[in-house]
């Protein structure tokens, strides 16, 4: 398995371990994909609980000493070129990252009740504050006969930036996503629950 299939790799010439892309986080347990395949690790106790190293999240590169019997140990998060964070509750309050390394931001509005001009500036405003590119899709095209009063409306909202009119149920607009959609490219869907993420996934 090729690693820079799974996005632009940071410097880490002068780092232990091999690189590897977190996957996914299960707790204390993260999924993660490198030369080997896709395998488990966990964090190595010094880097990250003693000298308090950035906890990794889900897209983020890290270092490893990879382990062919069982867990292997993270040994380093490397830096984030983009990422989403929200707000930790506790005394000190602080950002923790829930996304990292991704070049596009989908923002999915569907073309029924959940249109909502303001809900999308907010969309574009994290998506623009997160250093990626934010593309807009209008899902579930099928759903009405005239969508030209939408654009009119979204381009008032977010002008420069693409709009695409897409239908998970009929695959109308969808080859136009194929220009996104590329090897070494990552991109996170943003949109409210009902919009049509998972149907377009």
């Amino acid at each position: 398995m090729n690693i820079n299939d799974y996005g632009i790799l940071p410097n880490h010439d002068d780092l232990p371990g091999i690189p590897a892309r977190v996957t996914a986080v299960h707790k204390e347990r993260y999924e993660l994909v490198c030369a080997h395949g896709t395998i488990y690790a966990r964090l190595k106790t010094k880097e990250y609980f003693v000298d308090h190293q950035e906890h990794p999240t889900t897209g983020d590169f890290v270092m490893i000493s990879f382990n062919e019997n069982g867990d292997s140990q993270i040994l380093a998060t490397l830096p984030r070129r983009t990422f989403f964070s929200r707000r930790e509750p506790g005394p000190i309050p602080k950002d923790q990252a829930v996304a990292a390394n991704f070049d596009y931001v989908f923002i999915m509005q569907s073309l029924n009740l959940d249109f909502n001009p303001k809900r999308l500036e907010r969309y574009l405003t994290l998506a623009w504050q997160s250093g990626a590119t934010p593309v807009i899709l209008l899902t579930k095209a099928d759903l009405v006969e005239d969508y030209w009063d939408y654009l009119t409306r979204i381009e008032r909202a977010a002008a420069g930036v693409n709009v695409h009119v897409v239908s998970a149920r009929t695959g109308y607009g969808l080859p136009r996503l194929n220009a996104y959609l590329q090897p070494g490219k990552t991109v996170v869907f943003l949109g409210s629950s009902g919009v049509g993420k998972s149907s377009l996934v």
